[in-house]
């Protein structure tokens, strides 16, 4: 199961097109992907940035959304589990002195302050991360957020009665695979599940209020008569605002 060891993963990745290789949630959909990722930007990105804002991405790999804030916000944090990857940021936006940097344990928000951002985001990394380590993170999103400020969320979205038959992951591809069936309610294709953690909606809902986040929405479609979606493996994006 994806554990902050197994996330270390990606500081060996070969990261072929620097994230721009994750297509496949677009393809679902029947969409192409720059149309779709254009779709995830104007849905989730752009009304939750202002020219003033101060914006935190959790786990940006080679930045394929860090681009983005980069270029709408005010200013932007960056923190990952994986050395080379904030290096490769580093060297992607060389020269934007309103970018700052750090490599994390996998589940703190080293160097912010609290009450210091407005915008967090992270997208196809919480749905590599299993409870524990969400706890963790949401938790530190409602110490650093502003009061009011707000955070979406990409993560798993596994049918929640079926979490306690989590174990069959352990006996090997048939058991994965089976899980895979009942879990995510859909044939995505062989015995891949894509490294889905155990989390349900139901699941990330309830740890974000006893972090002491408000929920705002849990969507898995988007876009005008939601053409747009993350539903390949049954994801969910989720919407929190800090109280206050």
């Amino acid at each position: 199961m994806p554990s902050v060891k197994w996330n270390r993963y990606w500081e060996r990745y070969d990261w072929p097109q620097d994230g721009d290789e994750w297509s496949l949630q677009a393809a679902w959909c029947g969409q192409p992907y720059e149309t779709w990722k254009a779709s995830v930007q104007e849905a989730f990105l752009r009304p939750n940035l202002t020219p003033a804002s101060v914006a935190l991405e959790i786990a940006p790999g080679h930045g394929r959304w860090s681009e983005f804030l980069v270029e709408h916000a005010a200013r932007v944090h960056l923190v990952d589990l994986n050395p080379s990857c904030i290096e490769f940021c580093q060297r992607r936006f060389a020269g934007r002195e309103h970018v700052s940097y750090a490599v994390n344990d996998g589940t703190s928000l080293p160097g912010l302050e609290p009450d210091s951002v407005d915008f967090a985001w992270s997208y196809d990394s919480f749905v590599h991360m299993e409870a524990d380590t969400i706890g963790a993170y949401l938790r530190e999103l409602r110490r650093v957020l502003r009061p009011g400020g707000r955070a979406v969320i990409h993560h798993a979205g596994r049918r929640h009665a079926t979490l306690p038959l989590g174990f069959l992951i352990r006996l090997g591809p048939p058991g994965r695979w089976l899980f895979k069936l009942i879990s995510i309610r859909r044939d995505t294709g062989g015995m891949h599940d894509g490294d889905r953690s155990l989390v349900s909606r139901e699941l990330f809902a309830r740890l974000a209020r006893e972090a002491g986040l408000e929920l705002l929405f849990q969507v898995d479609s988007w876009g005008d008569r939601a053409r747009f979606d993350c539903k390949r493996f049954n994801d969910v994006v989720t919407g929190l605002r800090k109280p206050g």
